[in-house]
């Protein structure tokens, strides 16, 4: 699975269509000498050795670590030669990237923007992540859409990680990441947003994050917030966590889709509960707590480890995804054993969890296209985060017009809006089915003001309030 420079173009397509990744977030790259060809696959590159050294030394993805001379008849003396040729003309490559990379970043970093032009965004986003991808491509759709430019720009797993000449020749006024942090490459000029979603190790390492006058954070979770602040980062440079933008075009009510009496949940499985399951004293111990209806704070968790002398409280990140892998478990379960309702559970991994309840519900992954559909055929949709109401799925199942049956977290959130009259809460196994039983209703369905907040309106507002203090005089 190494990067590689193949000479006959079959053998690269053979490669590249198996779409080999070493890890999750890196996809092998098939370059092809010879005649340019049609293809579909995103990793398999046309690649003549004539002009070998000059187009890899301007180019974006990784280079070639190895030489395939599969499917040609070769003598070993002409096979040497070549291998030869290639690792010389690679080092040359070597050479020429590092010399343009280097010139690439300096320009980078001293680029002088204009922002009497139309404003440039570039959003970055990378294909193995199930759902942000879609969300930075809703922010690249709604500036667009708004008449600015956009770069919007997936990675697939192939860039060269020290390579930035798309971003030098776009030249952007303002960049908006998802969970990704480098704004020290770039000019004290530009805007750079970044949206913590996830925990992700610069939240809790020890590198620290030293904000120029232009940069910004949302913060998804109080969790990630408080890491924030722990670093030294000004409370006055993060902005509210329960921004939750939902592409109205993609989620909406469909009267065409009949309404059926069932519950679904569309969500993965977290392994955390197969690695504590196997530690059973502190698994029955959270189960108690969860079944009890009780609060799974993390003063609890940490208190349920340190009875079997384990030290997790330095462990925020660790707790929090404890936290959702058991709530989100249980909860799921609970639907799944309910009788009065049809049930029906979308997502991966869920057979991993042994629960034979949820693996009788479990309908396999939803494509992202027919999510909408998912959920206006169902009555009522379940949202179960530990430590969240104002999450992705619960603005889209709202858009699509089901009922949201969520788990009752408000007593850990701080979240300023928790749609107490648009919910169905429940905290108990009893309260889930107390509630599907009896049919029971919320008193606010798709109120104007909920819908209102999971749109990109807020999310964009602050982002040009911030650009236009700096720049209209």
């Amino acid at each position: 699975m190494i990067d590689t420079y193949f000479l006959d173009y079959n053998e690269a397509h053979k490669v590249a269509s198996q779409q080999n990744r070493p890890v999750p977030h890196m996809l092998q790259v098939c370059y092809y000498a010879g005649d340019k060809m049609e293809t579909d696959l995103v990793n398999l590159i046309h690649l003549p050795f004539e002009s070998f050294v000059h187009s890899l030394g301007e180019g974006v993805y990784r280079l070639p670590r190895q030489i395939n001379l599969d499917g040609l008849n070769l003598s070993n003396d002409v096979k040497e030669d070549i291998v030869l040729n290639f690792k010389n003309a690679l080092e040359q490559a070597k050479r020429l990237r590092h010399e343009f990379n280097k010139n690439y970043l300096i320009a980078l970093q001293n680029t002088k923007l204009d922002f009497s032009e139309k404003l440039r965004f570039y959003i970055p986003a990378n294909s193995s992540t199930q759902v942000m991808q879609y969300v930075s491509k809703n922010i690249a759709d709604e500036l667009i859409k708004r008449g600015y430019e956009v770069f919007f720009d997936m990675s697939y797993g192939m860039y060269d990680p020290e390579c930035k000449r798309n971003l030098l020749v776009f030249n952007p006024h303002a960049i908006i990441n998802i969970n990704y942090f480098n704004s020290f490459l770039f000019s004290k000029d530009l805007f750079y947003f970044v949206w913590f979603q996830d925990s992700m190790p610069l939240l809790t390492n020890n590198q620290p994050i030293n904000l120029k006058d232009r940069d910004y954070i949302f913060s998804y979770h109080k969790i990630f917030t408080d890491l924030l602040l722990k670093k030294g980062v000004d409370k006055n440079k993060i902005f509210k966590y329960d921004i939750i933008p939902v592409d109205t075009n993609q989620f909406y009510l469909d009267e065409t889709i009949k309404k059926e009496d069932k519950i679904i949940f569309v969500g993965s499985y977290y392994a955390d509960v197969d690695y504590i399951d196997t530690h059973k004293d502190i698994h029955n111990d959270i189960m108690e707590v969860i079944e009890n209806g009780d609060t799974l704070s993390s003063e609890t968790l940490i208190e349920i480890f340190a009875k079997k002398k384990v030290d997790v409280s330095d462990k925020p990140t660790f707790i929090n995804r404890v936290q959702q892998a058991y709530v989100r478990t249980a909860c799921v379960s609970w639907i799944s054993q309910n009788t009065s309702k049809e049930v029906e559970v979308y997502g991966s991994n869920w057979k991993q969890s042994k629960n034979d309840n949820i693996i009788d519900k479990f309908k396999g992954k939803a494509e992202k296209d027919d999510l909408n559909r998912i959920y206006n055929s169902a009555k009522y949709v379940l949202s179960a985060s530990a430590s969240a109401i104002n999450t992705q799925r619960l603005g889209e199942l709202v858009h699509s017009g089901a009922i949201p049956v969520v788990y009752d977290c408000r007593d850990l959130t701080h979240e300023e809006n928790t749609w107490d009259d648009e919910c169905l809460y429940f905290k108990t196994q009893d309260e889930l089915n107390y509630i599907l039983d009896n049919n029971i209703k919320p008193k606010k369905y798709m109120s104007k003001e909920m819908l209102e907040h999971f749109t990109y309106d807020e999310f964009m507002n602050i982002i040009f309030e911030q650009i236009n203090k700096k720049t209209k005089k």
